[in-house]
């Protein structure tokens, strides 16, 4: 091989690979807010994360079996923690506001001063799906989730569980309460 030709062909292979990367740059580069977010907890109140392992395995039961049209679940819980410092933890607001730049809209943001309370429900859409960010912070424990949901199989999901007599009929009503 000549010297021009390992030229081109460098030069094809790093052009290649930054077609690659620009491809890949809104998926697998991505900022990850849910990983932020449980850096800052386990640095900051030097906690590890409880159940672990069957998180892990949640979410992938998940990823397979779509429950309720969720398509993809993270989650982190700290239990039994001494998360004391809550109350003057103002890094945790400014670390999940700045999640608002990765295009997710706060829902819910409250804190209570007499519990020392933190949560945090936001949402983002990405094509058809909802993705959902909730962040609660408690002096004694937390929960970080974030969930992939397709908004269609969710909102049957609801009703079938909350109208769950809507197709029975007025016999079958009167047999049950017997």
């Amino acid at each position: 091989m000549t010297r021009r030709n390992k030229i081109n062909a460098f030069a094809a292979g790093f052009f290649a690979l930054c077609v690659l990367v620009t491809l890949l740059h809104d998926t697998a580069f991505a900022h990850d807010d849910f990983a932020d977010i449980v850096r800052h907890i386990e640095k900051t109140y030097h906690v590890h994360r409880s159940h672990g392992f069957v998180m892990g395995f949640a979410g992938l039961v998940v990823k397979v079996g779509h429950p309720a049209g969720v398509k993809s679940m993270k989650c982190a819980l700290f239990e039994d923690q001494h998360l004391d410092e809550t109350a003057a933890d103002y890094r945790l607001d400014d670390i999940v506001r700045d999640a608002g730049k990765s295009g997710w809209q706060s829902v819910v943001r409250s804190y209570s001063h007499r519990t020392g309370e933190h949560t945090y429900i936001y949402t983002k859409m990405s094509g058809k799906d909802l993705n959902l960010l909730l962040v609660t912070v408690e002096p004694s424990e937390a929960v970080v989730m974030q969930m992939k949901l397709n908004p269609d199989r969710l909102a049957q999901f609801i009703d079938e569980h909350t109208h769950p007599n809507h197709d029975r009929e007025d016999g079958d009503l009167e047999a049950m309460a017997r």
